[in-house]
């Protein structure tokens, strides 16, 4: 109990803060990698896991696992994803959100994922306006 009371105090803390810039991890240094992590960012408020070369159903993708500090709800998390998709992958990637069917839904943490196709893989809408 004591250790998610210093995270908690930790994370109120850095909410405070002006948000800092992406920094890479070295995930030869870190104490656990998940398996299949094959790059790994973190600022003051959030922790994005990539996991490069992942199987679907149109090939390969990249998985990008965004969770905040403060094992809370990402508020505004549409513009806060996008923004961290800019910063990190670049303003002309385009990414997706997946919403699964309900018998395949994991949702037991705070944890937002976004997918990454190479380009000309993902149809993409045609907006006149």
């Amino acid at each position: 109990m004591r250790a998610s009371r210093q995270r908690s105090a930790l994370a109120s803390r850095l909410l405070k803060e002006k948000e800092t810039k992406f920094a890479p991890l070295d995930l030869q240094k870190a104490d656990y990698v998940p398996p299949g992590m094959t790059k790994a960012f973190k600022n003051n408020r959030y922790t994005v896991m990539i996991y490069e070369n992942q199987a679907t159903t149109a090939g390969f993708a990249t998985r990008v696992m965004v969770q905040n500090h403060f094992n809370k709800p990402i508020e505004n998390h549409w513009s806060e994803m996008n923004r961290i998709k800019n910063e990190i992958f670049g303003e002309e990637t385009v990414a997706i959100e997946y919403y699964p069917q309900k018998s395949k839904l994991l949702d037991t943490h705070n944890i937002y994922w976004m997918w990454i196709y190479p380009v000309n893989v993902l149809p993409v809408p045609i907006i006149n306006l």
